[in-house]
């Protein structure tokens, strides 16, 4: 009885557990086909959950819940039906978590118990998420990419984790961070994201990375470095925005990709509200301003546009000025580019923009660039009619700006103001008012009077800042009637303030004088009278020699003080980068040299001489022969002066060479060029001067794309900077190389062929540095990491010379360009001279990526060809290198092979015509001689023919024995086995060539001997049609 009783229990529990699982798996299977019945299948499976837990049958429950689901894990990520399983099993655990708040809630506040047993939902989700756990690292993608995305819906539907499982999530999740499917990684952010703390803390009160969550660390990881950009999206969108991880997120304003770069002006920045001008330094602002503004994507710079003219804007409730305050117009350098997107964005604005005759007095930092702003876009976009309404005349605009200027260097300020704040105001308000000026109509002579003599005036001041001497310039220039008069007042102007110096000097002195003499030295003026007195008597008796004595007595000529030579050379400076007519035609500038420039360049102080060193680069842009003159000085700069003097005087010598070229060197009474050379050299492998680096690395690479420098050596060391390791950490100096160097090469094929020719001789070098520091200790692993691979370094290379890179070739001249053959040619002629095997490896299995064709010269190929097999014949190597070289051998072979095809398919095209304009010559010519001479005899014409017949045939035969006899007394090599079958085939063409000129000879015998026997009457008419045949014949030939 027992025994039957517990068979009776294993059937009723085998009975439940099956209504369990049939019922579940029809849940399921009824929910993957629609998601409309979704609510009544949840309430379903919280029944059956309910009563398998009353009944005992709670893990029955789970088992075939987590079977069913184990169903979908396969599915791609497109099958709607796993999607809508997921749907399914995010809606039921929501479901749970708000059935366990209300129980949570129903408690209220009483007292728990640390041991208390964990509820339905959490035992539910724990053990669900440990059998989920168990596929995420499955061979198979898509199973990864169903487990996270299935954790990515129960992390969003529940409230709070065991901190257990919290840590097993974690440690799961950072491996599928490396995932190598970008789908699972993306669905891996997703997951983080929900484990972030919105709102960390510190106990000072700043945030650090300490005080970031785990997943916060991760997400910042991936934003920056994820190959994909879809990962890299997910992360900007879902990382918590702080102060710690904000700038993660706005560096992705310089993303390659250009949706990334799109987002965060359409959805961060945008986000973030009129906050931002308080989360983000204006420095900050400015740089995205920019950078979105410029994006060489055009939906990127509209989305930046609209964030500035809409979304910002309206922020602020339409308010202009605010706008302006925020972007803070005084530091920022791309504030009137961003106001001109928004007036072409918003131009309702336009019309509501106003300048009341009140404000003409007051203006501020803010008004004053608005109305530049707003005057320049209106002038460009030709808008009369409100300039006649908001602008003022010429003449009013001279009185402004004559009130501001006399109001920052003549009225004191006043003393509760800070003056350094009211003076920035001023000088701001001036600059923008000048460049309004430069653009103004002056069409009214009174009104160009009155802002010349304003300007002139303003000029004068020796407290005038650097900003406000060159545009004040720039409006002078626009003033003048032409560049000479342009030139003689700014000369005036500098000429002036140094009198005005001296003359001060001369009046301190003679006050120090009076101030001596009021205090009884009178001693002095008594020496005086009696050395006056005796230079009399001597002069009258003869003696002495007056001129020498009043030379020695007279006082050194009076110069400027140095803080007036800085002022005047300022100015002059600012003057000579307006000025474009030769010295020859100013004799003023001339004066300007002798008097104010060589003093400066001679001058001992640091600042002067810079200045002069300036002034002087400028007039030799003016004479080539200035430019001869001086150019030693400038590189003795270059050799002995400090960082500042050797970047201007190398900033000068390049724009000398771009405006003279090479006709400043190289000649009687000039610098050689190799001198020049050696210093550009010397500059370039001076690591301990990074600025010079730059400024000649730049100079260099635009003087060879300029074909102004062809010095193979000089080009050498620049493409050797580039790789050089010690200046890997000159990150401007590697990324004006980055950037010089393929437009350089892709611009011209002489260029690609100068970097082909020096390419093999830059690989070796660098592969034996490589070496060296790998050999080398410890102390070079910095070297070591920074400096490129052998194999990267020939990819560069290789890169460099592709011919299919040059711009404005087509596909018929690219195939024919032979000089990346030579270099790979070279390649191979060193190849046994490497000892080392991982460099030789390194360089082997990247030699198919060179670019072979047909088309290029058979010579260079068969050599290669021959190289190559001696290669692989002689030298010991790996089974990796032998197989790269094998595929290079079968590619040279099928190239080769497809060149002599086409070789001999082009040699018979051309015999077959050589062979059809023969024999069209002799027919036209046979005619033509019956047609001239009626009365010739035909028989004659028979027997020439037979002659010339017989003749052809003997030459031929003799030079087909000659070449055979030739071919065979010599050893057949490959080459010449192909040789003679060339020679076989031109005996077979000229054999044919005998046969179809003797068919073409009989023909003509046969008319020939017709002709004779016919009347005079006959032949007439037979003549006549000949003709009308011949003029048809040779238009078929000619057409």
């Amino acid at each position: 009885m027992t025994a039957i009783r517990n068979d009776i229990e294993i059937n009723d529990e085998n009975d439940v557990n099956t209504k369990i699982f049939r019922s579940v798996a029809d849940v399921f299977q009824k929910a993957q086909s629609t998601y409309a019945g979704h609510r009544k299948h949840i309430a379903v499976l919280k029944k059956i959950q309910l009563k398998a837990i009353d009944q005992g049958y709670e893990d029955a429950f789970n088992y075939w819940f987590n079977k069913c689901v184990t169903k979908i894990l396969p599915l791609k990520k497109n099958e709607t039906v796993g999607d809508r399983i997921v749907k399914l099993i995010a809606a039921f655990v929501a479901s749970l978590d708000r059935e366990n708040d209300l129980i949570n809630q129903t408690r209220g506040n009483e007292d728990t118990d640390e041991n208390e047993e964990p509820t339905m939902f959490a035992r539910f989700i724990d053990q669900f998420v440990r059998h989920i756990l168990r596929g995420i690292e499955s061979k198979d993608k898509n199973v990864r990419f169903r487990v996270i995305q299935i954790l990515v819906v129960i992390m969003d539907n529940i409230g709070e984790i065991d901190e257990e499982l919290y840590n097993l999530l974690i440690w799961s999740l950072k491996k599928r961070i490396y995932d190598k499917e970008a789908l699972v990684r993306i669905q891996t952010i997703f997951c983080l994201t929900k484990f972030q703390d919105d709102s960390p803390s510190s106990p000072d009160g700043t945030l650090s990375e300490d005080d970031m969550s785990e997943a916060t660390l991760i997400l910042m990881k991936a934003i920056q470095n994820d190959s994909s950009p879809e990962v890299r999206r997910a992360c900007m969108l879902n990382l918590v925005n702080n102060s710690v991880t904000r700038p993660y997120i706005l560096e992705r304003a310089r993303d390659v990709n250009a949706i990334n770069r799109r987002l965060i002006y359409s959805r961060v920045l945008k986000g973030m509200g009129k906050n931002v001008f308080e989360d983000i330094n204006t420095s900050i602002i400015d740089k995205l301003i920019e950078w979105g503004l410029d994006d060489r994507e055009t939906h990127v710079s509209k989305e930046c546009g609209k964030l500035i003219s809409h979304h910002w804007l309206n922020s602020l409730d339409g308010d202009l000025i605010q706008l302006l305050e925020n972007l803070n117009v005084t530091t920022s350098s791309v504030t009137a580019k961003a106001m001109n997107s928004l007036f072409q964005t918003r131009p309702d604005i336009i019309t509501k923009i106003k300048f009341p005759q009140d404000i003409w007095q007051d203006f501020t930092v803010e008004t004053a660039f608005l109305f530049r702003c707003f005057y320049i876009y209106c002038l460009d976009n030709n808008l009369n009619e409100i300039l006649e309404e908001n602008f003022p005349e010429a003449s009013k605009l001279a009185d402004h700006l004559n009130f501001y200027i006399t109001k920052r260097f003549r009225d004191k300020p006043d003393q509760n103001i800070t003056a350094e704040q009211e003076t920035e105001t001023l000088d701001f308000v001036i600059e923008q008012l000048l460049i309004t000026s430069n653009k103004y109509d002056f069409s009214d002579e009174v009104g160009r009077r009155a802002t010349l003599n304003v300007i002139r005036n303003m000029l004068h001041l020796t407290g005038l800042p650097d900003e406000l001497i060159k545009i004040g310039l720039e409006v002078l220039k626009s003033l003048s009637i032409n560049e000479r008069d342009f030139i003689t007042m700014g000369i005036e102007i500098i000429n002036d303030i140094r009198d005005d110096d001296i003359e001060l000097q001369e009046q301190r002195e003679q006050q120090s004088k009076n101030k001596d003499a009021l205090e009884g030295n009178d001693d002095d003026d008594d020496g005086s009278l009696e050395s006056f007195h005796s230079a009399v008597e001597n002069l009258v008796n003869g003696d002495g020699t007056p001129s020498e004595q009043l030379i020695n007595n007279l006082l050194p000529e009076r110069e400027a003080t140095p803080k007036t030579m800085v002022v005047c050379l300022t100015r002059s400076a600012a003057m000579l980068e307006l000025v474009h007519t030769p010295i020859d035609q100013n004799v003023l500038i001339t004066s300007l040299i002798d008097t104010l420039i060589t003093p400066a360049v001679r001058n001992n102080e640091t600042t002067i001489r810079e200045l002069g060193i300036r002034n002087l680069g400028l007039c030799c842009l003016l004479n080539k022969d200035l430019a001869i003159e001086n150019l030693y000085i400038l590189g003795m700069c270059i050799s002995k002066g400090n960082s500042t003097l050797k970047t201007l005087a190398l900033q000068i010598i390049v724009d000398l060479f771009c405006v003279h070229g090479t006709a400043i060197v190289d000649g009687e009474g000039k610098v050689d060029s190799v001198s020049l050379h050696k210093i550009f050299y010397k500059v370039l492998k001076n690591n301990e001067a990074p600025e010079c680096q730059v400024v000649a690395a730049e100079g260099l690479c635009k003087l060879y794309l300029a074909d102004i420098f062809t010095d193979d050596d000089l080009f050498e060391a620049l493409v050797l900077a580039y790789f050089s390791p010690e200046n890997s950490h000159n990150e401007r100096l590697v990324q004006v190389f980055a950037f010089c160097i393929p437009v350089y090469c892709f611009s011209h094929v002489s260029h690609q062929e100068r970097m082909s020719k020096a390419a093999a001789d830059i690989l070796w070098r660098l592969c034996m540095k490589w070496d060296h520091i790998e050999n080398t200790n410890h102390d070079n692993e910095g070297q070591s990491t920074a400096m490129m691979k052998p194999n990267v370094i020939l990819q560069q290379l290789v890169y460099w010379t592709d011919p299919r890179k040059v711009v404005g070739k087509q596909q018929d001249e690219i195939s024919k360009i032979n000089y990346q053959l030579g270099f790979l040619l070279d390649i191979l002629k060193s190849l046994a001279t490497i000892e080392k095997k991982v460099i030789k490896k390194m360089l082997i299995i990247n030699l198919n990526i060179f670019f072979i064709t047909s088309n290029q010269n058979y010579a260079t190929l068969k050599n290669l060809l021959e190289l190559l097999e001696d290669i692989i014949e002689n030298d010991p190597m790996d089974t990796t290198c032998r197989n790269s070289l094998d595929k290079l051998h079968r590619h040279l072979s099928d190239v080769i092979q497809e060149a002599m095809e086409r070789n001999l398919s082009i040699e018979k095209s051309e015999d077959v015509d050589t062979e059809d304009n023969t024999t069209y010559s002799k027919i036209l010519e046979t005619t033509e001689t019956v047609s001239n001479d009626k009365t010739a005899d035909y028989s004659t014409i028979v027997n020439n023919t037979d002659e010339n017949k017989g003749s052809l045939e003997a030459n031929t035969e003799e030079s087909i024995t000659r070449t055979s006899e030739q071919a065979n007394s010599r050893k057949r090599t490959r080459s010449e086995i192909e040789d003679s079958s060339v020679v076989e085939k031109n005996t077979n063409d000229s054999q044919s060539q005998i046969s179809e000129a003797g068919e073409v000879h009989a023909k003509t015998v046969s008319f020939a001997a017709d002709v004779s026997m016919l009347s005079n009457d006959e032949i007439s008419i037979i003549n006549e049609e000949d003709d009308r045949d011949n003029s048809d014949d040779s238009y078929s030939i000619s057409s």
